[in-house]
């Protein structure tokens, strides 16, 4: 087993034991997209964010494993806002600008 293989494998595992849906895709679709979603996962905790838990939340309701491969080289606000629904949005625009008028 490759280095490779062995963290796809161990990312494989968290997911699952974490509850996380399972990928669509072609098997090495599915095996790389698993460590792409788990590093954007780590690195959107990484920073923080308040409500991490729903962040998470939606990011993970991104299920093609092309689509986690294709964003793999974006930060991990891109993958957040192709998840989103507009009414999110809205809702964290005008969070956004309570904020700021504070």
């Amino acid at each position: 087993m490759s280095e490779h293989d062995a963290v796809n494998t161990a990312n494989a595992t968290s997911a699952r034991a974490a509850g996380w849906p399972e990928l669509t895709g072609s098997p090495k679709q599915i095996e790389w997209a698993t460590t792409v979603r788990a590093d954007k996962i780590r690195e959107m905790e990484a920073g923080a964010p308040a409500e991490v838990d729903w962040y998470r939340e939606v990011m993970l309701r991104e299920t093609s494993a092309g689509v986690w491969i294709d964003s793999r080289n974006h930060p991990w606000q891109a993958q957040f806002l192709g998840c989103v629904t507009d009414e999110e949005l809205e809702a964290l625009k005008a969070k956004a600008a309570q904020g700021d008028a504070a």
